[in-house]
């Protein structure tokens, strides 16, 4: 069908606000691919719930967010056919459906171009996000030329036109999503972003960011591009 949108969430220990999302999204016709990333048994009464209205997959071990991502890329591309659109989400309901249909609709529009969600910053934005997300857009710009507002968003969509691109981004953890946005701009591969709500439940303390280790990776990747 064309232009079927389906949504792909990685869940690392998610909470119960992984269901509530899965069951929003499964009101308005998507089709919806949870990779559990090897969160472990205490987690499994979600993943069972999320099956109710998702395709799980599942393994054993943690892998990493880059990983995730690239393991529901290859499941979607091996059982959908050409026309479709990608969105990912993040799993802990910091996104909302009505963002995720404009951006949708956007990118219909613009099938070679990656559409993000600019998240903006405010007084509710948790200050390590805040400070980190501005460095880093700084750095991005010295590195590439380009300015992005949000380097770190969750809320990405791209039609199967870059799913083959997508899949061979190098990176298995948080700096997968930095290798994208250094890889599109390289590759010349346009790159929208358009202003999305900003939600951070509980000062978002259910994210899995190591601020040390994940970015020391995102840094390395991006002192390596050479600007053009």
């Amino acid at each position: 069908m064309k232009n079927k949108c389906i949504i792909l969430i990685p869940a690392y220990e998610p909470d119960y606000n992984l269901i509530e999302l899965v069951k929003n999204i499964n009101k308005d016709d998507y089709d919806i691919i949870v990779i559990d990333d090897g969160s472990g048994s205490k987690y499994l009464d979600i993943f069972k719930e999320c099956k109710k209205y998702a395709h799980v997959i599942s393994y054993q071990v943690n892998k990493g967010k880059g990983y995730a991502l690239k393991t529901g890329l290859k499941y979607i591309k091996d059982n959908y056919k050409d026309g479709y659109l990608v969105i990912t989400m993040d799993a802990d309901g910091q996104h909302t459906i009505e963002d995720t249909v404009r951006l949708s609709s956007i990118c219909k529009n613009e099938r070679n171009t990656l559409v993000i969600g600019k998240r903006i910053r405010g007084r509710g934005t948790p200050i390590k996000s805040r400070i980190g997300n501005i460095i880093t857009s700084f750095m991005f710009k010295i590195k590439t030329g380009k300015y992005i507002y949000d380097t770190q968003t969750g809320l990405r969509v791209f039609s199967n036109n870059l799913i083959d691109y997508m899949i061979k981004i190098d990176g298995d953890r948080f700096e997968y999503e930095m290798n994208v946005l250094l890889g599109c701009i390289k590759d010349k591969i346009p790159i929208k972003e358009v202003e999305i709500s900003s939600i951070y439940i509980n000062n978002n303390e259910g994210s899995h960011f190591n601020i040390f280790k994940d970015s020391y990776q995102i840094y390395k990747n991006l002192f390596r591009h050479k600007r053009k």
